[in-house]
Formats: structure tokens, sequence, C-alpha cells
């Protein structure tokens, strides 16, 4: 527990919204040592009268005056979390069973192995996971594997599909049914009416069977195969193409036989022959209406591509638009036509048989009772693809509402990303968890603008989390910008958290906010770069999907329960140092004269820093040269006398400027065998600056935490070189930097897959320590009696522990 003196030190520095530095030098102590003291850590009896001191009014023995001034983000980050909740700090919840959690936009699983392996797994299992990329489902699943064998845990899934609370409940109780094999719900399931749940999925098959059959008889027509050659691989392999496909669930356009994408109920595993398809009878009414939502989504797409190709551009661009006026054509013609019938008639008959199931009330009532009878979910995770709110995202699209990520337009969203935030919403509103994280980039909570339109995202979220409390189901609700570097994870990654708990369970605490206390993770020193590199082999420069290493020495042997008082290193050291050999060590292989520039920078330094634009003799010699070019220019003869070229003093005159260093060392470089030059010698490169991404090649510091670990890294890891060796990160050593433990395992994905799954990914050791803070909340409600305490003999004033399983 947190000494009372230093609780009123914390209300006093919020109260005169002071700074950490200003507080600590009007107290007379070190920031550091304060940091800590107010994290929990042990006090001096001599810096405990300091801080009485101050509390009485006093002046420090250094008689340094307070200043006040306003927090900045990173500043608020140093302030301890609140006073903790009574008893809070020491307990934990150790249910008769593991509680279920339930993972949407799960990627690789970073978030989901976070609570799963807290406390040994004793207190959460990971129920379903969403998402709708195959290589994050394949990941996932090959670190998660199912009870049952029967269904696996992650499910490749657009949760835009879903269209009620209901739906939501009979998928999940689905779901739970056959990948636990629970033979008692899935009889349940069975018994609903109609057919059942079983029913509805065989009736779901058959027509996704007729459909994918009629669409290869049309596809194998003349007609059919002449406009697909006329149209060529390029058009159909356009990305505004493949988002057209994506975006509407039509099977790749090709002459191959089709195949449905990430789409619900669709090819999600066996039906025994005795089940009965759904057979009720479906109203006139509901099919016009699915037939008309169908044409309006086939429309609105197809818009998007027009409005596409209308705005060209040069080089790329414009192939790009000439290739969507093909498919444009090739959409319009005879063919698709009658492929564009097909798929209507598909999609409405698929939405009205799961409208018709899903709403008619007995079903919704019993699916209620179904999963309100010990299969509820305790947890909901999850943050929708945030490239529509990171900075990156927002300088490179036109307009937020050209940007679709594979739902519909949401009018009332400005952005049709947003529709992702309130699909999680629905989520919420279906499977009521106790408690919900929802997790994005840190810009999510920025005010952005589109079309004169201004909103904040987070807001929106807020909003319709508010709507689902207006309908009885209340959360009390907080956020934050947590930092991964500031809780032993050995990379500066910012991100926004929500949490929410339900508001009859945070009734219950005696002190504080239940939401808050989940997200106020105790401060930790930051662990460097190079503790993350520890033991690994040189890695292998290959694509190959199956690679393992094994690591240069024995592990440091492990403590399962290492406590605040541990370095952060050793705690980054126990969770993620595991077993003796890795997969996915793979890198690029450097080009030679790559490896030789990496080898002249040094550690922590970037591109922009080896400019010299501020250099007095780079000034000097600009000088000299133009007036120089001016002298030639007014004597024609003046070149000749001196025997030299214009020309060559003009380009002379073009590279004096802060790039000359660059340009000197890389043409000390031998260039590449047939090139003339080393191929970063160029305009494009060279006048990369501050402003202009200046740290797009960068050496990375081992005495830091690293840079934010990317998704783009798939697409080229100059950003991330090595910070001892002439060569980028491997995969693994980037999943190290995420903190996944070594026994996680990325082999089934190629180098490119494998980048994006991890640096899309939550850092699980972050994770756990939300799962620390979840428990603790859990264990203090009334039908939880059953707790533990962490450390049976903890002094009272000692930090709360950290669990590493």
């Amino acid at each position: 527990m947190i000494n009372p003196t230093l609780i009123k030190i914390r209300q006093k520095i919020q109260a005169q919204n002071l700074s950490l530095q200003a507080a600590a030098a009007a107290i007379g102590i070190g920031s550091s040592a304060m940091e800590r003291h107010l994290s929990g850590e042990y006090v001096r009896s001599d810096s405990m009268a300091k801080y009485r001191l101050w509390l009485e009014g006093g002046q420090p023995l250094n008689n340094v005056q307070s200043v006040p001034k306003q927090r900045n983000d990173t500043e608020e980050a140093f302030l301890s979390p609140r006073p903790p909740i009574e008893g809070m700090d020491t307990l934990s919840i150790a249910p008769q069973k593991p509680l279920n959690v339930v993972d949407l936009f799960c990627g690789c699983g970073g978030m989901s192995l976070g609570f799963e392996r807290f406390d040994g797994g004793r207190v959460y299992r990971v129920a379903m996971a969403l998402d709708i990329e195959a290589p994050m489902v394949r990941v996932f699943n090959d670190n998660h594997p199912s009870p049952s064998g029967d269904l696996p845990i992650a499910r490749q899934s657009d949760i835009t599909d879903f269209m009620s609370e209901a739906e939501i409940q009979g998928y999940y109780l689905d779901h739970l049914a056959r990948s636990t094999g629970d033979a008692v719900l899935a009889k349940e399931l069975s018994n609903l009416g109609n057919g059942g749940i079983p029913g509805l999925r065989k009736m779901l098959r058959e027509l996704d069977q007729d459909f994918l059959e009629d669409l290869y008889a049309q596809r194998v027509r003349p007609d059919y195969i002449s406009a697909i050659k006329k149209l060529g691989t390029a058009a159909l392999g356009q990305t505004s193409v493949s988002g057209f496909h994506n975006a509407t669930k039509l099977p790749s356009s090709g002459g191959s036989y089709p195949k449905v994408g990430p789409l619900i109920w669709h090819n999600d595993g066996d039906i025994l022959d005795v089940v009965k398809p759904f057979d009720a009878p479906l109203d006139d009414k509901l099919l016009r209406s699915c037939r008309s939502g169908m044409r309006k989504l086939w429309d609105a797409e197809a818009g998007k591509l027009t409005n596409r190709a209308s705005g060209a551009g040069r080089g790329q661009l414009a192939s790009a638009a000439e290739r969507i006026d093909k498919f444009m054509d090739f959409l319009e013609g005879p063919s698709m036509r009658a492929v564009k019938s097909l798929w209507i008639e598909w999609r409405a008959t698929r939405e009205a048989v799961r409208r018709s199931f899903f709403e008619t009330p007995s079903i919704q009532a019993k699916l209620k009772t179904i999963y309100e009878d010990g299969r509820q979910v305790t947890v909901l995770l999850g943050g929708p693809p945030c490239q529509g709110f990171s900075r990156i995202g927002r300088g490179k699209i036109r307009s937020l509402k050209e940007q679709s990520v594979h739902v519909h337009e949401d009018e009332d969203s400005v952005d049709s990303r947003n529709q992702l935030m309130h699909q999680y919403v629905l989520f919420v509103a279906a499977l009521a968890p106790k408690v919900f994280l929802f997790e994005n980039v840190r810009h999510f909570q920025a005010v952005v603008k589109a079309e004169g339109i201004e909103f904040d995202a987070a807001d929106i979220l807020a909003e319709a989390i508010e709507s689902v409390s207006e309908r009885g189901l209340g959360y009390a609700v907080s956020r934050k910008i947590v930092v991964a570097s500031q809780h032993a994870v050995p990379q500066a990654r910012e991100r926004f958290v929500m949490a929410g708990v339900r508001k009859e369970l945070s009734k219950i605490l005696s002190s504080s906010d239940a939401a808050s206390w989940c997200l106020s993770l105790q401060r930790r020193s930051p662990v460097p770069l190079q503790v993350a590199l520890e033991e690994l082999p040189a890695p292998n420069f290959s694509n190959q999907e199956v690679q393992e290493a094994t690591l240069k020495k024995p592990h440091h042997p492990q403590r399962n329960e290492p406590t605040a008082h541990d370095l952060s290193s050793d705690i980054y050291r126990a969770w993620a140092f595991r077993g003796a050999v890795v997969d996915a060590h793979l890198a690029r292989p450097p080009r030679r004269d790559d490896e030789a520039f990496f080898s002249l920078m040094g550690p922590g330094k970037r591109w922009m820093d080896y400019r010299c634009d501020e250099s007095p003799t780079l000034q000097r010699i600009a000088t000299v040269l133009t007036k120089l070019n001016d002298e030639l220019k007014a004597s024609p003869d003046l070149a000749a006398r001196l025997g030299i070229s214009d020309d060559d003093v003009s380009e002379l005159l073009a590279s004096a400027d802060g790039s000359l260093s660059l340009r000197l060392l890389l043409e000390s470089i031998p260039p590449q065998p047939g090139e003339l030059q080393h191929h970063l010698l160029t305009t494009t490169y060279l006048r990369k600056r501050e402003g202009a991404h200046g740290d797009w090649l960068s050496r990375m510091d081992p005495a830091q935490p690293s840079k934010t670990i990317v998704s783009h890294m798939a697409k080229d890891t100059y950003a991330f070189v090595h910070p001892t060796l002439p060569r980028t990160l491997s995969v693994r050593e980037a999943a190290r930097v995420q903190s996944f433990p070594d026994d996680y395992r990325f082999g089934s994905v190629g180098l490119v897959d494998g980048f994006r799954v991890v640096g899309n990914a939550v850092p699980p050791l972050l994770s756990m320590q939300f799962a620390q803070r979840v428990a603790q909340v859990l264990s203090k409600e009334i039908i939880a009696p059953r707790s533990k305490r962490l450390s049976d003999a903890s002094p009272a004033n000692e930090p709360e522990q950290l669990v590493i399983s």
C-alpha cells in the first residue's frame, strides 16, 4: 500500500498543476527518486521528512521554489496512479474455472496472450478470437490450440457482417460448443427451433454452394472468358479492384473455381448429414428489402472505383486509373451483369435467412437464457484497424470518406472505418462483458477533419458506449495514453487504451474508479534494446516459412514471480526468454552497398543526422560556386581559360546543400556491379530531412528502448538497422522488441507477413499487466468471493507484484 503521506503529496501536485520536475525541486528531492516513491517503493526517513515539510508549507533545504507549469502528456505519465483501491494491490481472483475472453481484431494474439498466460492460465481463457486477415489467424491458432480440435480458437471473420446482438450471441455460443466439445451446449443450440444453429449453418452452406456453382457456370462461358482475357491480370490485381471484391464479398473475378472470402457462417466446419436445414418461409417484403440493400452496396462500391479512376495523377497513379477504367468496362459488360444478378440474389437471400432466424423473438429469448447460463464473456478485447487515425495514414489519403476497410459507408460517422467502432460496441451490447479494453493508436483521440467536418474518434466511441448504457447496460469508462517503455517493454510504443467496467461491479469498490484502475499500470524503468536482442544468433537471410535457430547460450534462470523490486530487465527476461530455440529469425539480406553504409552509421543515428545544413564551410563553398557561376555566365570565354565547364559548376552548385555530407559518404562506397553509383544517391533520398521523414533510414540505439515496431516493416526495414550489425532487424528480433516470448511461433508465415503480424500486435507483456489489473477489479465482485493473496506474507507498504507465468 502507498503511504498516506505520499497520497497527499500526489493530491497536492495535482491540485497545484505541477510537473514532476517542478514538484521534486520544490520538495528538495530528485525527480527519479520521487517517481519511485509515488509508485510505492520504500521511502527513507530523511526523504519522508522532506515530504511532510512540504505538506506543512515549509521550504526545502535547497530553498528552490516551485514553478507551476501546465503538464503535457509525457509529464502526466510520470505521476503515480491515483491512490489504489483498498486491498486491490494484494488481491487477485481465483475462479473455479478460467473466465471467458473474446478478442476482436485479434491480430496474431498479443493482447490475448497476456491474459491467457497471466497467473499460469488459472484466471482467463481465450474463448474466441476474430480477425479478417488469414496470416494473423494462422499465427494466432499456431499458439492457441483449440481444446476440442474441431474448431480453431481464431476465426477469419469480418465483424461488420454481424447484423444483431442475437446473431453475435448465436455465433459465439456455436463457436464455444464446437471449440470446446460441449455436447450439452450443442444440444441446446440444436433445439432453438427452425433447425437451430446447425440448421441455419446448413441452409447458409447450401446457399453458398449453389451460388458458387452458378457463378462458375457463368465463368466458363465463352463471353466471360473473352472479357477476362481482354481485362488482363494487371487490372484484376489493382488494389482498388481487390477492395471492390473484399467489400462486396464477391469472389475474385477470373476463370478458376470461385472462393468466398471471410464471410461469417461460410465454410466454418462440418455439419452432420442428419441435420435438417432451416426451412422457415422467407417474407417477401424482407427479401425485397435485402435485394435493395445489396444493389445499393454494389453500386456504392462501383461508384468508389469511378471516383478513384477520375483522380488520376502521373506515373503509377495514371496506370492505376487506367486499370480501374478497364475493370469498370468489364463490370458494366453483359457477362458481369449476369454475375451481378447472381450475386444480389445470393447475398439478399443469405441475409434474409439470417434475419428471419435471429429476429424471431423466441429464438432471441432462448439464446439469451443459454448465454447467461454460465457461458458469459467476462472480458472483451479489441482495437479496430487504425490507419484512419494515425498521422501517417492521414497524410496519404485524400479524404476520410474514401477510406474503406471491408465495411459499408456510414453517413453518421464521416469515415466508413468508424463503423468498425460501432460494431465493437455492438459486441459489447451483445456479450455484456464485465470489463472491456479498447486499444488503438495514440492519435486515435486526436481531432480529425474531413470535408469541413471535425470529429474525435474517442468521443465517437464514448458516445456509442453511452448509447449502450441508455439501454440498461451501463459502463464506467476511462481512457489513457499508455507508453509501453514505462512498463518493462523495450519499445517506446504509445497507444490509446479505453477501459470499461460494468457499473454494478464498479459500485462494489470502496474507493477510486475501477476503469481507471484497469489502466493505472505501475511505472517501471526502461528496458534497453540490447536486452531484447540478447542471446540471438545470426539470422537466416531468407523468406522460408519454417526456420528455427538455437540460442547462443542458456537462458537466465526463470523466476516465476519477480517483484517490483526486480530490475525491469529481469522482469522482461523472465517473461520473454523461454526455451532454447526460436523460429522466424528471418532478416532481409542487405545489399553490399547498404551494408557498407550501415557500417558507417553510429548507434541511434538517423539519415537526417548526417546532413550538414548549418555548416559554415558548406555555406562558403556555395557562395564561391555561386559567384563563379555568375562570372562564367557574364564572361563566356572564362570557362575555356580556366579549363572548366559551365555544366560542371552548375552541378556542383546544385550539390552544395545539406545533403553534401551524405553524398560524400555514399560516393565513398563502391556501387553494385552494373550500377553507376550507390542506389541511394538520388534526389528523392538526398532531400529527406527533418520535415520529410529524415528518420526513414536509421540505426537503432542499443542503450534505449526501441522505436515503435510497425507493420510497414513488411515493405522495408531501413528504419530499423541493427544497433551493432550492418543489417536490419529480423522478424524474431522485432517480436522480441514487442515482448513476444521465444516460445511464441511465427514460423508458419514468411518474412513479409511475419513483419506485418508482429508490427500490428499489442505487446503481450503490456497486456499481461492489464490482465492483472482487470483480475484485481474482478476479485472485488460479490459473486466471486474466492480470492487469494499473491503474496501471503507481503508487508502492507510493499508495492504490487507482477506475476510472470
